[in-house]
């Protein structure tokens, strides 16, 4: 059986939610606990980067600085 493009898009953006829910709070827990933006980019892979991840996870505190 093979998949139409709407189902494998409908999958790979399922994929997608369940990673950024999964990555939100290891992200959090990982600031607490003293990692640098950097250091979790470099845990994830890389992507997203350190400034990428300070901007959508920094909140307005960190922002600031």
């Amino acid at each position: 059986m093979t998949a139409t493009i709407e189902e494998l898009m409908k999958n790979a953006v399922d994929a997608r939610r369940v990673a950024q829910n999964a990555i939100a709070p290891a992200v959090r827990e990982a600031r607490v606990a003293g990692w640098s933006w950097d250091k979790i980019s470099t845990a994830l892979g890389g992507t997203p980067n350190g400034e990428t991840l300070r901007r959508d996870f920094g909140g307005e505190r960190e922002a600031a600085s």
